[in-house]
């Protein structure tokens, strides 16, 4: 098998994509939830799918799949059995990273925050299975949300968003 020629003839991002919305949203999750919505009406699979990038305890980097389970106005909700490794990386170092990738609509929303133990879950019980079983449940507070898009002409458009002394700053990359 050759798999370097494979991968060389392999098709990559084939559209078409939807149109690139420039406003700029004062909160990054309202961008995201509206770009969920989408993926979600338009046929992409598993769409709360998000691949979760933590730290071990030698520092070494550390990543798996994960399902995105609840929002709020600040942050993501993931939710983990109590015995799992990520829950020991999450108590060794809080620094965490999230990547959605809608191939259907050529966008990925990378993420990158802090983990910390969902204490108080009552306006998101509904969406969490950790109000009724032993599970942990965790907010991701966002620190910096990139926003890529693939475009139908080609190339791409990158929309990063930093929060600054709690206040969300955005730049076109």
């Amino acid at each position: 098998m050759e798999i370097n020629k494979i991968l060389k003839d392999t098709a990559i991002m084939t559209g078409p994509f939807p149109e690139l919305d420039k406003t700029l949203d004062e909160n990054p999750l309202d961008r995201f939830a509206a770009w969920y919505v989408h993926a979600l009406e338009n046929g992409t699979a598993e769409p709360s799918s998000m691949v979760l990038g933590t730290v071990d305890e030698d520092n070494n980097p550390d990543s798996r799949v994960v399902l995105l389970k609840a929002m709020d106005n600040n942050g993501f909700y993931f939710e983990t059995g109590k015995a799992r490794e990520k829950v020991k990386q999450l108590a060794h170092h809080s620094s965490v990273s999230l990547n959605f990738y809608w191939k259907e609509a050529g966008r990925q929303i990378r993420i990158k925050g802090t983990a910390e133990a969902a204490e108080d879950i009552s306006h998101v019980a509904d969406n969490l299975d950790a109000a009724v079983r032993d599970l942990n449940a965790y907010k991701i507070v966002p620190s910096e949300i990139e926003f890529y898009q693939a475009l139908n002409e080609g190339g791409y458009a990158r929309l990063f968003y930093k929060s600054i002394n709690g206040t969300w700053k955005c730049d076109w990359l």
